[in-house]
C-alpha cells in the first residue's frame, strides 16, 4: 500500500513540474507587456513637468491630455486592452507629428486652458513615462523616396 500512495506522490509532483516549466517558458519567450496606468502615467508626467507649468496646469488637464493621447493611439491600433494572446505582430509606425496634431485639435476643441507650449510639454513628459514602461520600440528609419 506505501507503494501506491509514493507512487501517486511522485506522479503528481512530476506533472506539476512539468506543468509549471511549460507555462513558465512560455511565459518567458512573450515580449514584456507595457502596461499603461492612467493614474500612475498622471503622477509621473506631472513630477516631470516644469515648475513654471505646474503652477498653471492641474492634474486634470494633464489626464485629460494623456487620455487625448490614449485615444489616437487606440483608433491607430496601437494601443488596446488585448492582453499578450491576442496581440498582433504587425509593425505599426506612427509619425511623430499626427499624434501631437490630433492632441493639440481635442485640445483646442476641448474647454482646457492650454496653449500650445503647454501641450508639448506635458507630451513631452509622457514620452519619458513610455520610455519608462518599455512602451516605445526603436526608432525605424524611413524608405528612401524612390522619385528623389
Amino acid at each position: 500500500m506505501w507503494f501506491w500512495i509514493a507512487l501517486g506522490i511522485l506522479c503528481t509532483f512530476f506533472i506539476a513540474t512539468v506543468s509549471i516549466g511549460m507555462v513558465t517558458g512560455s511565459l518567458a519567450r512573450r515580449p514584456r507587456r507595457s502596461v499603461y496606468d492612467i493614474e500612475e502615467a498622471v503622477e509621473f508626467v506631472a513630477d516631470r513637468l516644469p515648475e513654471d507649468l505646474t503652477s498653471v496646469v492641474s492634474f486634470e488637464e494633464v489626464r485629460a491630455v494623456l487620455l487625448f493621447h490614449c485615444d489616437y493611439l487606440a483608433d491607430k491600433g496601437v494601443a488596446s486592452l488585448a492582453t499578450a494572446d491576442d496581440m498582433g505582430s504587425a509593425l505599426v509606425v506612427v509619425p511623430e507629428d499626427e499624434p501631437i496634431a490630433y492632441v493639440l485639435g481635442k485640445v483646442s476643441d476641448s474647454d482646457l486652458q492650454l496653449n500650445d507650449e503647454q501641450v508639448l510639454q506635458i507630451l513631452d513628459a509622457e514620452s519619458e513615462y513610455y520610455r519608462a514602461i518599455g512602451a516605445f520600440g526603436p526608432m525605424v528609419d524611413l524608405p528612401q523616396d524612390p522619385s528623389t
